[in-house]
Parts: C-alpha cells; structure tokens; sequence
C-alpha cells in the first residue's frame, strides 16, 4: 500500500511517500516543494495542485494524510491555510481512495499515542516513531508528514 503525508508551510510543502509491504517492510521517500516567490497567489496555488497530482499519480498513493494548521494557533498564516484547502480538494477529486486532515492530537489518536504530549516529542525527534532508526536525521516537517501519512493507512 502507498501512502502519502503531506504538509504545508506559506513557502513549501512538504511530503513523504511511504510504500508499506505486506511483510511490514516500508520505503520512506521525503520531499520538498518549493513554491516559487515569482509567482502570484493563484498561479502559486495552481502550481503546488498541479505537481502534488503529478507526484500522486507518479507513486499511485491510495492513502493521503494533510497536517493541518492548529485549530488554537495564534497567528494562522492565511497562505498556507489555502494551500493546505488546495491540496484536500485535489486529494478529493484524484485516484486517491481515502484521505485524513489531522492536527497533532487526532493524529496521535490514529496512531493509538497517548494524548499526554508524547506526540510532541516524537515530532521533535526525542522519541524516535515505529522503529525508524535515523529519526532524528528527518526536519521537523517531515516526521509531521510521516506520522500523518502513517495515520492515513490507519482508515
């Protein structure tokens, strides 16, 4: 199964393809996306819809999982909020089977982490995640993207 989680931020998007076999191996692939500053906002936000469908397409994801901006955050960035809308619409409208938006409490819940900040952790690289050996090694933003991604193939 193939699988897909992404997140965004108002200059990238970052993503990680995760193919899980049935002998519970996986390949991680982390990638990002830069969104060209050239660029206006309609032309940004159809420039980041047309590669991501490329990219689902490319590794035939039937799982995606978006990292949402926080419901709490005390300066939502309005760019990213409309990218983050932009990515589930395409999502909805693709090949994609099934697909998770998950702030970092529902989705530790997927994941069965209790919710007594260990998610915090394991996104800051204190606790590593599902046994993957260098997870330090990985930016903050794409642990985020693994972990929503793993969160997906729970549906």
């Amino acid at each position: 199964m193939i699988a897909a989680g992404i997140r965004c931020t108002p200059h990238k998007v970052y993503y990680s393809i995760m193919e899980v076999r049935e002998d519970s191996s996986f390949s991680l692939v982390n990638q990002e996306l830069i969104i060209p500053k050239s660029f206006d906002v309609p032309n940004k936000l159809k420039y980041v819809r047309k590669t991501i469908l490329d990219i689902l397409k490319e590794y035939k994801v039937i799982r995606a999982g978006i990292r949402v901006t926080e419901n709490n955050a005390q300066s939502p960035d309005l760019f990213r909020i409309m990218l983050e809308a932009v990515i589930q619409e395409l999502i909805a409208s693709s090949n994609v089977q099934a697909y998770f938006t998950g702030v970092k409490g529902s989705i530790g819940s997927k994941l069965g982490i209790i919710n007594d900040g260990s998610i915090n952790l394991i996104i800051d690289g204190s606790n590593t995640f599902n046994a993957i050996t260098d997870w330090k090694t990985f930016t903050t933003e794409h642990r985020e993207c693994i972990l929503v991604g793993s969160a997906s193939l729970t549906l």
